[in-house]
């Protein structure tokens, strides 16, 4: 008797199309790997844009605080030509961070110092 043995035989086709899917799926998690490293490093660079931003204005901020004279303020102020706002006994500095945010020095004249109170942001469009 003879008997027929039937095998299944993978020719070249199926083998292909599989590996045309595999290299195809291998590009697109390739792709979405460098948009994703692509956009944490534009976050990257426009934090440390923003945190350079804010120290140097606290660097300008510290500067014309630091050539005050604590015993004629008004006239130490108004003699460097700094922009200033008083309320009471609080005087208050600004310096520009961006357009959308100003750093702001609190400070109060006691005896004959000067003391800071605060150093906050403030943010503009709200």
């Amino acid at each position: 008797m003879n008997k027929k043995h039937t095998s299944m035989r993978l020719g070249i086709g199926a083998p292909s199309i599989f590996m045309i899917f595999v290299i195809l799926v291998m590009c697109v998690l390739a792709i979405l790997s460098y948009l994703r490293a692509n956009s944490y490093y534009e976050s990257s660079v426009r934090q440390a844009n923003i945190t350079s931003q804010y120290y140097e204005s606290e660097s300008r901020l510290l500067t014309k605080y630091y050539q005050l004279d604590s015993q004629n303020l008004e006239y130490s102020l108004e003699n460097l030509q700094i922009e200033y706002q008083k309320e009471d006994d609080l005087y208050m500095l600004e310096d520009k961070i961006n357009d959308s945010q100003v750093l702001q020095l609190s400070f109060v004249q006691e005896n004959d110092s000067l003391k800071i109170i605060s150093l906050k942001t403030i943010n503009l469009e709200e």
